[in-house]
């Protein structure tokens, strides 16, 4: 028998933090459990989906040892309810988990927890530590270019780069690409990629940590993520990433720099005509004005004009126009700059005279 004495704030913290792992639909039984771990270290509670897994400890006072697994959602539910103002008992036995809160009891069914999945990392082969609040940016960067297609496995995701003193996340969907970069103190060199599902509970992870360090390690198969008393660990997609580095443009004809917030208000304008037609806008660029355009066959047409900079030759092109709106909303610099080869090139967008971001999207046919 085991006794375990905590404050229900902590407790309902961190049942709520395993709890999105457990998923709604469980090919085992266990997996729909978390796993309550008692050891000389502390008490745990342990979450996992086979790609993600949660070891979260919990602050308490206890007694004994070992492990037992409950329903994690009826554990969920039964914890969400309970007063708040008052600290909880919970008593563990081969055969029932009993919970007093107040003059609320509950005795809820265990279950055995020997095939319960393993949420550890064999031994790390690289480490780094990042502020929480930088990665949760770097993600937000790329992560919208992402596929979310799960069948395109290669591309539902994000590629992670680490070398040379970088720290390099990379997304793409096959139409776009979006590519942020940060200096790092990193040891090797190793590129994995995680699944877009993996990589939004990164983010969730790095939101709710603030200004806190994250650190991070690898052991070849799994990413291992530990905030304070909490360890997310996420199964790397064991798919080939595509060589981006082949999309990126080496040479530029055309160089403009526009005001950032001006063109995205002149895109959602244009944006009103181009979904009810082609979903498209012509971009045309002639002395220092930047013409953008669209035609409906059914709605009618629209025509907006940007004061620009530009260096090289004239241009015309055809995007979609959600695609730059999506990447200019990234980019935090008053000026953004567009950098063209020619009509049938991928057009690279980045923040002006600031390193670390850039955007990648295909034009479409002019029509």
């Amino acid at each position: 028998m085991a006794r375990i004495a905590v404050d229900m704030q902590e407790l309902i913290t961190k049942v709520t933090v395993v709890s999105k792992v457990v998923p709604s639909k469980v090919i085992k039984p266990i997996l729909g459990c978390v796993l309550f771990d008692l050891t000389e270290d502390g008490v745990f509670l342990l979450a996992s989906d086979l790609e993600t897994g949660v070891k979260a400890k919990l602050n308490c006072e206890y007694e004994g040892f070992g492990r037992f697994a409950v329903d994690g959602k009826v554990f969920y539910e039964v914890v969400k309810t309970l007063p708040t103002d008052v600290g909880a008992s919970l008593e563990i036995t081969p055969a029932s988990l009993s919970i007093e809160c107040g003059k609320s009891k509950f005795k809820l069914s265990v279950v055995d927890p020997s095939d319960f999945p393993e949420v550890s990392l064999s031994e790390s082969s690289v480490s780094f530590e990042i502020d929480a609040s930088l990665l949760h940016k770097m993600i937000e960067k790329v992560i919208f270019c992402a596929a979310t297609d799960e069948f395109m496995r290669n591309l539902n995701g994000v590629y992670w780069e680490l070398g040379n003193g970088f720290l390099r996340l990379v997304a793409s969907d096959g139409f776009r690409l979006a590519l942020a970069e940060e200096r790092l103190e990193i040891q090797g060199e190793i590129g994995f990629l995680l699944s877009l599902k993996s990589m939004k509970e990164l983010m969730s992870v790095a939101e709710s940590c603030g200004d806190r360090k994250l650190r991070f390690e690898y052991d070849g198969k799994r990413v291992g993520i530990v905030a304070t008393d909490v360890e997310t660990l996420v199964r790397i997609v064991e798919v080939e990433f595509p060589d981006y580095k082949r999309v990126l443009p080496k040479a530029f004809k055309t160089k403009l720099v526009a005001p950032t917030n001006i063109l995205v208000e002149a895109l959602r304008r244009t944006m009103v005509i181009a979904k009810r037609g082609s979903e498209s806008i012509r971009v045309e660029a002639m002395e220092n004005v930047l013409i953008l355009s669209s035609r409906s066959p059914d709605f009618g047409e629209v025509t907006e004009e940007i004061e620009v900079r530009k260096e090289g030759e004239d241009i015309i092109a055809a995007f979609n126009p959600k695609f730059l709106i999506e990447a200019l909303r990234h980019i935090e610099t008053d000026e953004v700059e567009l950098n063209f080869i020619d009509s049938t090139s991928p057009l690279q967008m980045n923040p002006l005279d600031v390193e670390g971001y850039l955007y990648v999207v295909m034009p479409i046919r002019i029509v």
